[in-house]
């Protein structure tokens, strides 16, 4: 994609996954040196760098003084500041903002020029041939070897004045100074930068697309302290933004988040596995309130309590057996993360948190059949060893489920993949190692007479006096009347899965939810041709309308002709009351009135967008706006849409210059000589490079600026033929006014102009539907057409993929399952927990609230392999009782479910309230995992229940089928 303005275009690559950067990035500069000379020659170096045009800066820092001004401030920012920065390693690019940049003006006198004949690029080629230090070769004297070096530069301004043009026929030579002022000064300024409405210099740091930002930013960090400290005292730098900090801001709330996790696991075994009073159970329930309200250093004094007391009280040492493979899956994972080149980051730590309440399901599952080994009056070591290797086929059953889900992330897209796999590489790695910890580990640990249950009379009997026995009659009455109306059983959740389904078809896709910063931009979009003095005027009433509201901290701004940007933070969250969105809603509100202004707002994110972008393609701009605006027209008048705006400017007034090739001839001219030379004039040609200080300040020669000001000056204009005579601009032209083209786009070599509008809290998916409806009837020329760009393609295409990631994932769960119990018709039995877990996925969404993306997909697909753990042990113990024992199916699944109801409901309660603090967070960037952590707790939940309800009627309902085909039953 091309973006090309006044001074300025941009060609964007994009390259396919995989690809070497760096080598891709010499390739580039390699094609680009042959176009070279192609080129402009006062065209500035261009900048080939790894980063996207729209890419937030990772870093923005301002340089300012109580008594420089901004041109001598800009003076020490081009000379070190600015390349320190880009030396920085992962630094892209260093845009600077504010002040002037000094340079040699060369402005000729028009009538002097004139009275001596001299054409205005003469005195450029001249300028530029008498000023250069050039290598000619060698010669030698006796041993010695000598450089021989022409020295021409030009050492001072004064040489510059009195460097010779021409001698004139009576001998007199004709130097600058006769024809031009020339002074050591700045450009006329093209832009202004402010910090808290005083004039600053600002630097914009962009990173390589590739790098990471913590590190880059760090790195940026610890250079610009170096910088503050050989600066001149009267200078400060302040770093306005970090994009680090939302990063760092993120990985502590998610290392608390795993800290509260394993609080809330710890105190789940407290209510399990012991006989509690009142008292008790209000000390633990206080405790997860507290752990659920309160992060930092409470976390860690909570979690320091309970390790003490489960170190000195003997009896709750259990829980220390269940808990231990936690810390050694976590071990074991940063090992192989260490080894696998992976880093700790936001999504690392996601898996590690989504995780923390799976890695004791094992170790639950191998720790309550030992237990109730044990309550047989089995030795520490038989009951050991025989309650493991139960369990073996149920453990590796449940880990292969919980692994396999996370096999087809290979084929996601690119972005997906970079945001998801580590992720899923964490949660896998720390799966296999709980696995063997609770074959081996576990079972190794109860043999020990100081952690194991010594006698029945200790947790074995406690726990039939707790809680646990009233629910678990009130679940045995549900059961009976779920296998007496097993068929009813059947239909009802037939018709809570269609519902469902339905339901979930309503919520609306969306591709990654935008994270939310404490930052915003206010775009200040003026007239095409504006003066900058004009658009200053509105910008500073934005930058005093955003100053006045209480939430912000700082206002940055910097301010072009026509297009100008106000960055404005705010307060940490835990500072203020209202969201980023109220806060540019009650601001929207007051800029409406600022005209002729067109002032919108977009947040700060890291991943996502909250846009709607359709991109309209054709050839004839005209057209193109007209289609444009009837597409923007329809998108204003959608509910929930704001800030409609047309990516593509009103055509810029312009003189237009209209050459006479019949008069030219005349003359001997040609077009493009008359346009050089014009542009030479009025813009002025970089005539050399004026070296002092151990700078480079560039020199321009142009006309003074009363010969270039007015439309009248133009007409006046001057031209040389090649025969050195004189010829003004209206002899060989015509002028009339006109709108010029101000931007043109390009994507894929065609014309395109963007719509796009902020979508707010409603989905993506749900924003294109109604559009769709809408834009139908907008009539378009032939070959032009438009489409829905941004997120929306990818939300498309990752939608299919996860489609089909999801059927993946339930073929590999039945083909293992298939394996494991060695039965075609079995596996069907348990993956009926799947469907069962689409309720409360479905219900946790529509509470939360959230729109189905690509985490809600996300978890959806994880809850194929997690819900079929319950019943894959329930299917096994009734299995048990009807092979070994030869018990009827309606009597193996009624003990069964009674032998099996502990672990269930204790492997729920982990996994839930480990996710738990992910799921209820509502910190900067909590939209990554939140609606992942919701729909994996509400199909859980849901799954849980329904199954030791359902999955025994199913199996019975089974057993009915295979008699009435004359088949026997398992009995």
């Amino acid at each position: 994609m091309s973006i090309s303005k006044e001074g300025e275009s941009t060609v964007v690559l994009s390259f396919n996954s995989g690809t070497d950067m760096d080598f891709a990035a010499l390739e580039v500069r390699e094609k680009f040196s042959k176009i070279k000379n192609q080129l402009p020659k006062e065209i500035e170096k261009p900048v080939i760098a790894q980063f996207q045009q729209g890419d937030v800066p990772v870093v923005i820092v301002a340089a300012t003084s109580d008594k420089r001004t901004t041109e001598d401030i800009r003076k020490v920012v081009d000379a070190s500041i600015k390349e320190d920065l880009k030396r920085v390693n992962g630094v892209a690019n260093v845009e600077v903002a504010g002040g002037r940049e000094r340079k040699i003006l060369v402005d000729v006198d028009q009538v002097k020029l004139a009275s001596y004949d001299i054409p205005i690029d003469e005195v450029t080629s001249v300028l530029g041939a008498n000023n250069l230090n050039l290598l000619s070769g060698q010669v030698e004297r006796t041993e010695d070897r000598y450089l021989v070096r022409v020295i021409g530069e030009f050492e001072n301004v004064e040489q510059i004045k009195n460097m010779a043009l021409r001698r004139t026929r009576e001998g007199s030579v004709i130097r600058v100074k006769n024809v031009a002022t020339v002074k050591d000064s700045y450009l006329e300024p093209s832009e202004f930068s402010r910090l808290n409405v005083r004039p600053v210099v600002t630097l914009y740091v962009q990173k390589e697309s590739t790098k990471n930002t913590i590190t880059v930013a760090r790195d940026l960090m610890e250079q610009i302290e170096h910088l503050k400290g050989i600066l001149p005292k009267d200078m400060r730098l302040v770093v306005t933004s970090n994009q680090a900090e939302f990063i760092k801001k993120a990985i502590d709330n998610m290392q608390s988040s795993i800290l509260q996790g394993v609080i809330l696991i710890i105190l789940v075994f407290f209510l399990f596995l012991f006989r509690m009073n009142k008292t008790g159970l209000l000390a633990v329930f206080a405790a997860v309130v507290v752990t659920l309200l309160f992060k930092g250093w409470i976390l860690v004094v909570i979690f320091a309590a309970l390790t003490t007391l489960l170190l000195i009280v003997k009896k709750f040492r259990q829980i220390i057996i269940v808990t231990l493979p936690i810390p050694v899956s976590v071990i074991g994972t940063f090992i192989f993360m260490r080894n696998a080149g992976l880093t700790v980051n936001v999504m690392t730590l996601f898996g590690l948190a989504l995780g923390v309440g799976m890695l004791v399901d094992n170790s639950i599952v191998v720790f309550e059949n030992i237990l109730k080994k044990r309550e047989a009056h089995q030795s520490l070591t038989n009951a050991a060893v025989h309650g493991s290797q139960e369990m073996f086929l149920v453990i590796v059953a449940s880990t292969a489920t919980n692994v396999i889900v996370f096999l087809p992330m290979v084929f996601l897209g690119q972005e997906l993949q970079k945001l998801y796999s580590g992720m899923a590489l964490t949660i896998v790695v720390s799966l296999l190692v709980s696995m063997v910890c609770a074959l081996s580990l576990v079972p190794m640990m109860c043999s020990r007479p100081r952690l194991s249950v010594t006698s029945a009379q200790s947790a074995g009997e406690e726990k039939e006096e707790s809680w646990i026995k009233h629910f678990s009659k009130i679940e045995r009455r549900l059961l009976f009347q779920s296998i007496r109306f097993r068929k009813n059983v059947l239909i009802i959740c037939a018709g809570i899965l269609i519902v469902s389904i339905f339901l979930i078809s309503r919520l609306g896709l969306e591709y990654l939810g935008s994270t939310e910063q404490n930052k915003f931009t206010a775009f200040v979009e003026m007239p095409t041709g504006a003066r900058l003095d004009i658009s200053d005027k509105a910008v500073k009433k934005v930058e005093e309308l955003a100053r006045a509201i209480p939430e912000v901290k700082n206002v940055t701004s910097r301010i072009e002709p026509w297009s100008s940007k106000v960055y404005v933070e705010l307060v940490p969250s835990s500072q203020r009351k209202r969201s980023v969105n109220d806060v540019i809603e009650s601001l929207r509100q007051e800029t409406g009135k600022i005209h002729p202004a067109f002032i919108y707002f977009q947040q700060e994110e890291q991943v996502g967008t909250k846009e709607v972008i359709i991109e309209v393609f054709g050839y004839n701009y005209d057209k193109l706006r007209e289609v444009a605006i009837a597409i923007a027209n329809r998108m204003e008048g959608v509910k929930g849409l704001s800030d409609t705006k047309i990516r593509m400017r009103e055509g810029r007034p312009e003189m237009q210059i209209l050459v006479d090739k019949k008069k030219t001839a005349k003359f001997g001219m040609t077009v493009s000589e008359v346009a050089n030379q014009i542009h030479g004039q009025m813009r002025g040609f970089r005539a050399t490079v004026f070296h002092t200080e151990g700078k480079e300040v560039e020199t321009i020669s142009r006309l003074d600026e009363k010969y270039r000001k007015t439309f009248k000056d133009l007409h006046r204009i001057i031209l040389t033929t090649k025969d050195g005579d004189p010829v003004l601009l209206d002899q060989v032209a015509n002028f009339k006014f006109g709108l010029g083209p101000s931007e043109i786009w390009r994507k894929d070599k065609n014309r395109m102009i963007q719509v796009s509008a902020n979508i707010g809290k409603i989905p993506l998916s749900k924003v294109v539907n109604l559009l769709k409806d809408s834009l139908k009837s907008v009539p378009l020329p032939e070959d032009y057409f438009f489409r829905f760009g941004g997120d929306y393609p990818l939300l498309v295409k990752s939608g299919q993929q996860m489609r089909l990631m999801i059927i993946f994932v339930l073929v590999l769960v039945y083909l293992v399952l298939a394996s494991l119990f060695e039965s075609f018709a079995q596996p069907l039995l348990i993956m009926v927990a799947v469907p069962l877990a689409l309720v409360g996925a479905v219900a946790a969404l529509y509470i939360g609230p959230h729109s189905v993306g690509i985490g809600a997909l996300l978890g959806m697909m994880m809850l194929a392999g997690i819900v079929v753990n319950h019943s894959i042990m329930l299917v096994d113990r009734i299995n048990y009782y009807t092979q070994k024992k030869a018990w009827s199916p309606i009597r193996a699944a009624i003990f069964a479910n009674r032998d099996r109801l502990r672990p269930i409901l204790m492997t729920m309660s982990t996994t839930v309230l480990g996710l738990v603090p992910m799921a209820i967070d509502r910190t900067e960037g909590a939209n990554l995992w939140s609606p992942l952590a919701l729909t994996v707790i509400g199909g859980v939940v849901s799954s849980t229940i329904l199954t030791l309800m359902v999955t025994p009627a199913f199996y019975i309902i089974s057993q009915d089928i295979l008699q009435f085909f004359g088949k026997k039953p398992r009995h």
